[in-house]
């Protein structure tokens, strides 16, 4: 329920003298009424009361990959889009601690994509045409900054208090929450979610790891019927696409 207090320039809003600025649209209370109701309305509950947490404990909870410096970790990428399916292959290689090189190749080793991502930019180096699609690309690069908040974000995210054998970590950009659930018993984030008010856009679900890295993950956008099931196959010393 909104609670909105009436002074009393606002009660002249009602009275006959003033009709003229109810017609008119320019009442000030009943103005904002919508845009309350609607904030309220567009705020999930399990948003509200949150706290800050202790900021370097929380970003090694939050990381769903570890830098490797030395290597690239290769994933089995398979991809479902409605009632298309195709496999391809996803190198994910760590420049230094804050800058990350995802590239997507076919099977038989042809580029797809090519990209950087930091926490100020995402860079494609390397596109093929029918990828070279901006609400393409703001996709792969929003699903990577999802997996890699815990590695690019200077923010300190809320928390949820502990319960369930689980913490929840939340990053809050304006209408949307990125949540992250720690599991206390395998001490590793097995769920992440991102929210646009009330709606989930995306939800990324880590089955196993492996050596502190992600073995098995998926990422699913249910409103684009668009799934992705990611198997890490091995670990490999040179980037292919250098």
């Amino acid at each position: 329920m909104v609670l909105i207090r009436l002074t009393g320039m606002d009660l002249k809003c009602f009275n006959r003298q003033h009709l003229r600025h109810l017609r008119s649209g320019f009442c000030p209370v009943l103005f904002w009424v919508p845009f309350l109701l609607l904030f309220n309305s567009c705020t999930p509950e399990m948003f509200k009361g949150l706290k800050k947490t202790d900021s370097v404990v929380t970003v090694e909870k939050i990381k769903i990959f570890h830098p490797v410096l030395n290597g690239s970790l290769v994933y089995k990428t398979s991809v479902s889009f409605r009632d298309k399916e195709f496999s391809s292959l996803t190198y994910v290689n760590s420049i230094n601690d804050s800058v990350f090189k995802i590239v997507l190749l076919t099977t038989f080793g042809n580029t797809l994509l090519e990209a950087e991502i930091s926490r100020e930019k995402f860079t494609v180096n390397n596109v093929i045409s029918y990828l070279d699609r901006r609400p393409l690309l703001k996709i792969f690069e929003k699903d990577w900054r999802l997996l890699l908040a815990g590695n690019l974000s200077p923010e300190i995210p809320l928390a949820f208090p502990p319960g369930s054998g689980e913490l929840v970590f939340d990053y809050k950009q304006k209408r949307t929450n990125h949540l992250y659930h720690y599991n206390l018993d395998k001490k590793s984030v097995v769920q992440a979610e991102s929210f646009s008010g009330k709606n989930r856009k995306v939800i990324v679900m880590v089955n196993s790891y492996r050596d502190s890295q992600p073995e098995s993950f998926t990422i699913e956008h249910p409103s684009l019927h668009l799934k992705m099931n990611m198997t890490l196959l091995k670990k490999v010393n040179n980037d292919p696409a250098e």
